[in-house]
């Protein structure tokens, strides 16, 4: 897949500036996504486009991750103590990574509704304002592409209109789309048609 929009805050993009730490985390971000092939086997990201809704999301998030956890040592299902503990609810952050020298980032992939997309955005911002994280970043696919994913799964122009919610935070926000659009490429699986962790880590390695 490829990045195609991004918005980040002035605040993350002083930190990206200033800092090579934040830097790095962005970009292996960038690459995790940018990893991601379909067909198996191809070197480029080709969309089914005959049929609205027809393709799934879970093995391009869940490729995304393995990418994250097995190349740069990020891991998955990050609690925030003032979710776990103090508020006693809440789920845990998508993928996270500490870096040596103290850093926090946390990420999200939003592949719901547009409703989860917003419980992302405030869960990340919830642990920026707590001391918690450093650093926010979601990403989710472009409206061009998420016509041909999931059923009602968001895009970042749904999510776009409530960016400025986050100015004066370090935010990141990446939206993805298909390097190619052809109706005779398959069909990505759904997660309920067999696509499990270990069929995807063997996609990731042929």
């Amino acid at each position: 897949m490829k990045v195609t929009k991004v918005y980040i805050t002035e605040y993350a993009k002083e930190l990206l500036n200033s800092n090579s730490v934040y830097k790095e985390a962005y970009k292996e971000v960038v690459t995790a996504i940018s990893s991601t092939v379909w067909p198996i086997g191809s070197n480029v990201f080709a969309i089914n486009n005959s049929v609205k809704n027809a393709n799934g999301v879970v093995p391009l998030k869940e490729k995304c991750y393995i990418e994250l956890e097995d190349t740069y040592n990020w891991y998955r299902e990050k609690p925030l103590n003032v979710l776990k503990i103090e508020k006693q609810k809440g789920g845990p952050i998508d993928v996270y990574k500490e870096f040596n020298s103290g850093e926090r980032v946390g990420m999200e992939f939003e592949s719901g509704n547009i409703a989860s997309a917003h419980r992302s955005m405030n869960k990340l911002l919830l642990g920026i304002n707590r001391n918690e994280l450093d650093l926010g970043i979601i990403l989710m696919p472009v409206k061009g592409l998420a016509y041909y994913l999931t059923d009602r799964i968001t895009n970042y122009e749904e999510l776009e209109p409530y960016f400025e919610i986050t100015e004066g935070k370090p935010f990141i926000f990446i939206g993805f789309d298909a390097t190619i659009y052809d109706n005779n490429i398959p069909l990505i699986p759904k997660g309920k048609d067999g696509m499990s962790k270990r069929s995807i880590k063997k996609w990731m390695s042929e």
